[in-house]
């Protein structure tokens, strides 16, 4: 028993009492042990936590909240444990269900279910059940309200456990090939925002083969400044995190070295942002030097910083007074050849530059004319670059499938022949440091004659999607620059939402899957080059 100071022996004597109780039957709690606990609860006049076995005994009495209840409970129960065959009933005259703290006493806790009964005057109750639900992504607990007992058991016996470990274990190890991940969706802005970042960091992470076992979202007022959301909710982040077992906790807001650092000293689990996300897709879809080297520079820029914070990694450990530890020595090792690292690859990216405006000026010499392919992920452009120059360019469904600026020569309606450029995709908060990494590719879009801003019409964020492109430009300096807007992938939609869409943008509307609107297409390129640039009077042949 715990909290057993200052009792009368009465009351002492009840709780006694208790811990011979036991429910019969496969019921989560029978009416006759409800009725006992009811009168000692009465008695006492303060809440009671009762640890009950899988044989329906009291293993464990707790005076006092919830949450205090974690901290005494015996070591068998720890999380390193694994699930425990027995639940918690709890009993308490408070208004309130469950608090946070509550919440993640819960989250802590092995046990397979957990019962809260609130009384309300002598005769009514109502129970609140807990039960571990692994294939919820909110949360870990769903709760069942129940103001009839008879209701509650015949609902949810306490065997249905067994059968929910079994299919749950059935679950993990169907996927146990997948990284495990945490993600933790933070806003200020709004509840839309949060689920588009929720669905846009999934499919990053499924990318790269990590399976998202749950998520954490949370809209704030104010980002926090050490641990970007707040203690309360950081707190069940990581407990659900290690209860998973995942590999890494990932943010959708790039973390601040501080933050960054902050969040690690409290979890052996790794940290991550989107930004770091972005860089390994960056990484595993290049393919040439080219596109190696413009992200490798991407990731030397966003680690330096963060090197302060990576303590677990080098130790700090000195070997005298006044010396610096081996681990201090490592990193500063680190930073030096970030640097020149930086130093040599910007040279390298900058020659490139020198070759690109090179083969830029003998375009120039020859008066052709040149477009470039812009848009949103996964818009389509490397299909809609196939059917207008009739390439074989790699076509993929996953984010930043193009990474290198690939050029193609083809003919608008009237043979007037233009060079097509497809680039990397564009995504929201696309990273400073990897904006400023694709100078090369960026130049190659300023160079162009007009930009074709390719969108998915088929996005219910359409016009999120095209506001991102829209910012992403202007970051960039590319905002002033002619452009056309080109609604893709219409066969997914209905004819009404073709028609609304149409008469919203009136701008071209194509099918690059089966080359529908194509044919119009080069006859609105066309002229809006010929209405738009200087060069077009000797363009034709």
């Amino acid at each position: 028993m715990g909290k057993i100071q200052n009792l009368k022996i009465s009351e002492k004597k009840a709780l006694s009492s208790l811990l011979r109780k036991k429910i019969i039957g496969e019921v989560l709690i029978s009416k006759e042990f409800l009725k006992s606990l009811s009168l000692v609860h009465d008695l006492l006049k303060r809440n009671l936590n009762l640890v009950i076995n899988h044989r329906g005994k009291v293993d464990q009495i707790f005076i006092g909240e919830i949450w205090e209840l974690e901290t005494h409970l015996n070591s068998k129960f720890n999380v390193k444990n694994g699930p425990s065959n027995k639940r918690l009933v709890s009993i308490t005259d408070r208004k309130n269900e469950f608090e946070k703290k509550d919440k993640v006493t819960l989250i802590n806790s092995k046990f397979r279910n957990f019962l809260l009964i609130k009384r309300e005057g002598n005769d009514r109750n109502i129970f609140s059940l807990c039960h571990k639900n692994i294939s919820n992504t909110t949360s870990l607990w769903s709760i069942n309200n129940f103001n009839d007992l008879n209701k509650l058991n015949e609902e949810m016996m306490w065997g249905m456990d067994t059968e929910g470990k079994d299919s749950s274990s059935r679950l993990i190890l169907n996927n146990s090939e997948l990284e495990k991940v945490y993600l933790v969706i933070v806003s200020t802005k709004s509840k839309k925002e949060l689920e588009n970042s929720l669905s846009e960091l999934t499919e990053l992470c499924t990318s790269l083969r990590k399976e998202v076992v749950g998520y954490k979202t949370q809209l704030r007022k104010s980002y926090n400044p050490t641990t970007l959301i707040g203690k309360g909710a950081l707190s069940e982040v990581l407990l659900e995190s290690k209860y998973h077992d995942v590999s890494s906790i990932i943010f959708n807001q790039e973390l601040l070295p501080l933050q960054s650092k902050e969040i690690s000293k409290l979890t052996s689990i790794k940290i991550s942002d989107r930004t770091e996300i972005i860089l390994k897709i960056f990484q595993k879809n290049a393919q040439s030097k080219e596109a190696h080297t413009q992200i490798e520079l991407a990731q030397l820029k966003y680690e330096l910083p963060r090197l302060a914070g990576r303590g677990k990694q080098f130790s700090q450990i000195a070997g005298g007074i006044g010396s610096k530890g081996p681990g201090e020595k490592k990193i500063e090792q680190r930073k030096r050849y970030i640097r020149k690292r930086i130093n040599i690859i910007e040279k390298q990216i900058n020659k490139l530059s020198q070759r690109r405006f090179r083969n830029r000026s003998n375009r120039d010499k020859n008066q052709l004319l040149a477009a470039t392919l812009i848009g949103y992920t996964c818009a389509g452009k490397s299909t809609l670059f196939n059917r207008l120059t009739k390439s074989k360019v790699t076509e993929s469904t996953k984010p930043f499938s193009t990474l290198n600026p690939i050029t193609r020569r083809t003919y608008l309606s009237n043979n007037t022949e233009i060079l097509l450029t497809d680039t990397v995709g564009f995504i929201s908060n696309l990273p400073e440091d990897l904006i400023s990494s694709f100078r090369a590719t960026l130049e190659e879009i300023n160079a162009s004659d007009i930009l074709i801003h390719v969108a998915d019409a088929s996005d219910p964020d359409l016009e999120d999607r095209i506001f991102s492109v829209e910012e992403t430009l202007l970051k960039t300096k590319l905002i002033d620059h002619p452009r056309i807007l080109v609604l893709n992938k219409i066969d997914l939609l209905t004819p009404n939402q073709r028609k609304m869409l149409e008469i919203k943008y009136r701008q071209p509307m194509v099918s690059s899957s089966n080359s529908y609107g194509i044919s119009n297409l080069r006859e609105f390129i066309e002229q809006f080059i010929f209405n738009n640039s200087e060069k077009s009077h000797v363009a034709s042949i």
